[in-house]
């Protein structure tokens, strides 16, 4: 498979060579051209752009969710506002501003000119028109068309890359477009932090107004409700019933005594009721009776301002509870308050350029070597692509390969005119000395092929061909050579006749000719493979197959 592609890059070898030489030459021209007409100059800035608290936390929990890393989604971000149009008309504010009122962009060179009119082919041949826009929104599309934005994998680092006809201007956009960038930016963030702080303000204010109406109100509820120190009254209270509650227990108790004494008494007595201790203990028994009333009333009196207690203590807990949960968002937003203070004061150091740009000292575009080198390259793979496509569809004969794929063992070793002269190559002296490489090589395999069919038996060998009559002779003039270096006869016997006969379509009959082997030459990519297989046996009476061999 490698011969064969060898071949055929050796057959097509000029025209490739052609391709690469018409390639480079237009490159280095155009290269050239453009290199003294329209260079193009790079300046790169160096910005670091540090997240907001905000974007932090969101990267802390976007971590281990998603394959995507957050700092490239957070960077990517970055890199979207920064190609916006606000900041390249910022950009163009700062050029003019430092030109002083002069032109800041000179005017389009040879190559912006070239884009120009073919962008306004393309936009006349889509919509029919094309509507010119006014000179400012030119500039700005030349800032913003001017600039690439890059990132370090896994950072905040951005590289800001401005293209220029100058170094010098390349630089100055590279440089105002970064400060633009951090102007707006620092701008915007400080605009956010002040109206967000001025917001959390004015909710301050309002949670300081209701938690002084609560406190407002707690009192109005204690002059109401006659509360001094709710907590120890109802201590006081429970203190008190508790005590009454023991006391009724004694007199109940005491009550019951004083009745069984009055049964035994009575029984003692035989009923009478007239009797002094009799009348002694009903009075007590009445006392303790009349005094276990008041005992509960006062009880129940107790139970009722207790219930009372209860009441005010509800009412109360629940402007406590009120006055916390205002004093509790009022905390928050104080320490908020405190947070986007210090986010406004420190914001400045958020986005900083760590490397200004510089002009540069040579152009990036267009560089002569690199360019025609590549152009050698594409030049070649221009005509080898369509050869090797042709070469895979194609039915035609081109190589020694095809031919073998064919003819199997009757197809000889590629040969061309010129190759029986000296080569660089020398074998011993006095061994096949001063011929080329290719031509040795050829004789060998011609002197095999010929040995295998029995051939060296034979007188005569004929020559023919695809091929003109002067071609055939040339071809004659190879095989005449390679035969004597392949098998040159003995001292005394009689030497080959090597015959050119006719081309192959002039032949009426094979068999007019003696026997002796047939040498066919086939011009590469002018015979179709079915051809070849009408000619593998020739004649009639004397049928013969002919070797073939690609002749260019």
């Amino acid at each position: 498979m490698l011969d064969h592609y060898r071949d055929l890059l050796r057959f097509y070898k000029r025209i490739i060579i052609v391709s690469m030489i018409c390639a480079a030459s237009l490159a280095w021209m155009g290269s050239t051209v453009l290199l003294n007409t329209s260079p193009a100059y790079k300046s790169t800035v160096t910005m670091n752009m540090q997240p907001s608290e905000e974007e932090l936390a969101f990267n802390r929990t976007f971590m281990g969710v998603s394959q995507f890393n957050p700092a490239t989604i957070i960077t990517q971000t970055h890199i979207e506002v920064l190609l916006s149009r606000p900041v390249a008309e910022r950009t163009l504010d700062l050029l003019l501003a430092q030109a002083d009122g002069e032109q800041a962009l000179p005017e389009p060179g040879l190559f912006d000119a070239i884009k120009g009119f073919l962008w306004r082919t393309y936009v006349r041949l889509n919509y029919g028109t094309f509507k010119e826009v006014d000179e400012r929104t030119q500039l700005v599309n030349l800032v913003h068309d001017s600039i690439e934005v890059e990132f370090v994998e896994g950072s905040y680092i951005l590289n800001l890359t401005a293209q220029s006809e100058f170094p010098t201007l390349a630089a100055r956009i590279a440089n105002a477009y970064a400060q633009a960038y951090v102007d707006l930016t620092r701008q915007e963030f400080s605009s956010g932090a002040g109206k967000l702080a001025d917001l959390v303000r004015k909710l301050k204010v309002e949670r300081e107004g209701e938690l002084r109406d609560l406190l407002v109100e707690r009192e109005r509820v204690r002059e109401e409700l006659n509360i001094n120190d709710l907590w120890q009254e109802a201590d006081v209270l429970l203190l008190s019933r508790s005590a009454t509650q023991q006391d009724i227990d004694d007199d109940v108790i005491e009550l019951q005594l004083r009745k069984n004494e009055l049964a035994k008494l009575k029984e003692q007595l035989d009923g009478g009721r007239a009797s002094q201790p009799v009348a002694r203990v009903e009075e007590e028994i009445r006392q303790r009776e009349a005094r276990l009333d008041l005992r509960r009333q006062a009880l129940a009196r107790t139970d009722k301002q207790l219930s009372e207690q209860a009441e005010k203590e509800r009412s109360l807990k629940q402007l406590e509870a009120r006055y916390e949960a205002v004093q509790l968002d009022l905390d928050e937003l104080r320490d908020r308050l405190v947070n986007l203070e210090m986010s406004e004061a420190t914001i400045l150091s958020q986005i900083q350029v760590i490397n200004p740009a510089t002009p540069a000292l040579y152009p990036s575009f267009p560089k002569v070597l690199v360019n025609t080198v590549i152009a050698t390259i594409v030049g070649a793979l221009a005509v080898i692509m369509p050869v090797i496509l042709i070469d895979v569809v194609g039915m035609r004969v081109r190589t020694y390969s095809d031919l073998q794929s064919i003819l199997g063992g009757h197809a000889l070793p590629s040969a061309r005119k010129g190759m029986e002269r000296p080569g660089l190559a020398r074998w011993r002296t006095g061994r096949m000395s001063g011929l080329s490489r290719e031509f040795r090589n050829f004789s060998e395999q011609f002197g095999r092929r010929m040995s295998t069919e029995d051939h060296w038996t034979k007188e005569h060998i004929f020559v023919t061909g695809f091929l003109p009559y002067e071609e055939i002779k040339r071809l004659r003039d190879v095989v005449a050579m390679a035969v004597e270096h392949s098998n040159p006869r003995r001292n005394g016997d009689a030497p080959y006749v090597i015959t050119a006969i006719a081309p192959v379509a002039s032949v009426q009959d094979w068999d007019e000719l003696p026997d002796g082997p047939i040498i066919l030459g086939v011009p590469p990519a002018q015979v179709d493979a079915l051809e070849i297989r009408e000619l593998q046996t020739v004649g009639q009476d004397n049928p013969r197959k002919p070797f073939m061999l690609i002749w260019n």
